[in-house]
């Protein structure tokens, strides 16, 4: 069969490429930013496929030498595959889920941005850069994902100041403003205030009396990313917002593995002794405490989306006894936290007398704190639409297992051979 040469094939590798990457639209702006565990993914593919190019290419008995157009087919093949990448983002929040975004500013000046977080994740910080001049408007913005992904737009020069938002933090209200000067066309985003349900928070351009502002609809109050324009400063500028959702549902959760003793320890609850005084009486070792027992599901959207989300998952719970350990549930529906106390109680009662002249008691229970990561599926209603996508996240468990009570004699030389303790009591 006749040898091939590799620099055949990267025509159409090429093609396929910049066919996928431009076919492929882009919810909700024009930038397409890469997660940069994607990007390490796809430059290891782009590596081992360069070699096999550049292997094949000095190895076909057709080409003398690596020279001319052939000898740029693997740096070809590298700049298709690198633009590739960008596709292979997990797909962003889509335009049928946010709320119209309201722009503020110049609709010419700079270049367009989208800076929009994936589905299932939020802002959890937003950096804002202000000129360091007399006015100091807005030149630039780094946006921190709940995910942990970063994108940014503008400059990153003078000074910043930094918006974080809290667990289950929502916006109730923003306000954009824009700066113009008295014969010129030029349009810049000034200043941005916003408040939560928990702070204020505003920064940029301090004397508001000549900015002119416009009111932002926040809709659920869930911030997903920003867009606008931007060159050496931010031209323009619009939050994006979730809008309210009707229902939201997490099913298919899988936990990752975890051992049955993970977590576990073992706490005494009191400790008790009885002697006998000369007259046989009973004596009664009880007790009752409260403590912690909760469930907790965090995803990597951050609790603010996780508010009025139901769980749908197995939930291992602590087995009684001694012997305690984790084993798995069944499939019930949780809220993002719940939180129910452990009434803990025992009674245990022990006759003492000449035979059995002393005792002593402890009172112990099994306590366990469990982390597990987990991957599932959530769901989203928003004006009737239903929209699904992958998440992950940690699951904290706080159990109490049963109390156990263990009582042992004080003297065991005092007891006769055929008196039968267990010396121990379970409640």
């Amino acid at each position: 069969m006749e040898r091939r040469s590799a620099a055949a094939f990267v025509g159409p590798l090429t093609f396929l490429a910049l066919t996928t990457l431009f076919a492929l639209p882009t919810p909700c702006g024009e930038l397409r930013s890469v997660h940069p565990a994607t990007s390490v993914f796809a430059l290891s593919l782009l590596g081992s496929f360069s070699c096999i190019c550049w292997g094949a290419l000095q190895d076909s008995s057709s080409l003398p030498s690596i020279t001319g157009s052939a000898s740029l087919s693997p740096v070809v093949a590298l700049f298709a595959l690198s633009l590739f990448t960008g596709a292979a983002r997990a797909a962003p929040w889509s335009a049928d889920v946010c709320a119209t975004p309201v722009a503020v500013g110049s609709s010419s000046g700079g270049n367009p941005f989208t800076i929009l977080g994936e589905a299932g994740s939020t802002v959890s910080k937003v950096r804002f850069y202000r000129n360091n001049g007399q006015v100091g408007y807005l030149r630039g913005l780094v946006v921190f994902f709940s995910d942990g992904l970063q994108m940014r737009a503008g400059v990153r020069k003078d000074q910043f100041s930094d918006l974080i938002f809290g667990d289950g933090e929502l916006v109730t209200s923003m306000t954009l403003w824009k700066i113009g000067w008295p014969g010129n066309s030029t349009v810049r985003v000034a200043r941005i205030d916003v408040s939560t349900d928990s702070q204020t928070w505003g920064y940029g351009v301090d004397n508001t009396g000549q900015l002119s502002a416009t009111a932002v609809d926040v809709a659920s109050g869930v911030l997903v990313g920003f867009q606008g324009r931007a060159g050496d400063d931010l031209d323009q500028l619009a939050a994006i917002f979730l809008k309210k959702t009707s229902s939201s549902t997490v099913d298919n959760i899988v936990f990752e593995r975890f051992g049955p003793q993970d977590g576990l320890t073992l706490v005494t609850l009191r400790e008790g002794t009885a002697t006998w005084n000369g007259t046989d009486y009973s004596w009664t070792f009880s007790g009752s405490e409260t403590r912690e027992a909760s469930t907790t599901f965090t995803t990597g959207s951050s609790n603010s989306i996780n508010m009025g989300t139901t769980f749908r998952a197995a939930v291992p719970f602590l087995e009684s006894g001694i012997s305690a350990g984790w084993t798995g549930g069944a499939t019930e529906s949780h809220e993002s936290h719940s939180n129910n106390e452990a009434n803990l109680g025992w009674s245990v009662t022990i006759s003492l007398s000449s035979t059995n002249p002393g005792v002593s008691c402890v009172a112990r229970v099994w306590e366990g704190r469990l982390n597990v990561g987990w991957t599932g599926i959530q769901t989203i209603v928003v004006d009737g639409r239903v929209w699904s996508y992958p998440v992950s996240g940690i699951m904290t468990r706080v159990a109490c297992g049963k109390v156990d009570t263990d009582c042992r004699p004080l003297f065991s030389s005092s007891l006769p051979a055929d008196n039968v303790w267990d010396g121990f009591w379970e409640t």
